[in-house]
């Protein structure tokens, strides 16, 4: 099994307790020149990397993992649940690398912090068997193909129908949305008015695919 994808797994329970977020906040530098969470092995393992290279990359990396282990552990924990999970994995050393070793990939190739925090809800909702893990892996990756300010749009559409004529600046987000499945086309019951003028009264809605993701990125 790769080092880093067993340190990982190590980690996926922050058994210190340490307000992660805040360190992260601190700077990257932090962790290497004052060896800040020593007892999250995953650090180490990141930061004797950072010592020799200083990669961006490698520095990316910490970051996003830590925001990652950080989304992981908050909230109410069903902890006997993602231990029963580590402890599986842990026998498995083929499924920890397919798994963990996929997490760390899409890590590493984020840049926004948000999107590390919703691929830990994504992954907590595996975790739990909310969600198998062909859905984890579509899901991870409509989250990867996806811009952070179309799910501000994707909300909108959620919580109210968008109209398409009346919201016409929005059209090119709709569109991304709309190609990766989140949202469909319905279509209102005209008015007089509507048919009068040949109005088609078109909305956008959240498609299935759409309202499951949307329950475990929102809610």
């Amino acid at each position: 099994m790769d080092k880093l994808t067993e340190e990982f797994r190590k980690s996926l329970v922050n058994n210190t307790k340490e307000p992660l977020m805040e360190y992260i906040e601190l700077g990257i530098d932090s962790f290497i020149d004052d060896g800040l969470l020593k007892e999250v092995p995953i650090v180490n393992s990141i930061v004797s990397v950072l010592k020799v290279s200083k990669s961006i990359y490698d520095r990316n990396l910490l970051k996003q993992t830590l925001t990652f282990i950080n989304e992981f552990n908050s909230g109410n924990l069903e902890e006997n649940v993602i231990n029963e999970y580590v402890e599986r994995i842990s026998k498995n050393e083929k499924k920890c690398e397919e798994e963990l070793g996929r997490v760390l990939i899409i890590l590493n190739n984020n840049i926004d912090k948000e999107k590390s925090i919703l691929l830990a809800k994504i992954f907590k909702s595996y975790v739990y068997s909310k969600i198998n893990w062909n859905e984890f892996c579509e899901f991870s990756e409509i989250l990867n193909r996806v811009f952070i300010q179309d799910l501000v749009l994707l909300k909108k559409v959620r919580i109210k129908n968008v109209d398409i004529l009346k919201n016409r600046d929005d059209n090119f987000r709709i569109e991304r949305l709309y190609s990766l499945g989140l949202i469909g086309i319905a279509f209102k019951q005209p008015t007089f008015g509507d048919l009068k003028e040949g109005t088609i009264n078109t909305c956008r809605t959240v498609s299935s695919l759409g309202e499951k993701f949307c329950n475990i990125i929102f809610d």
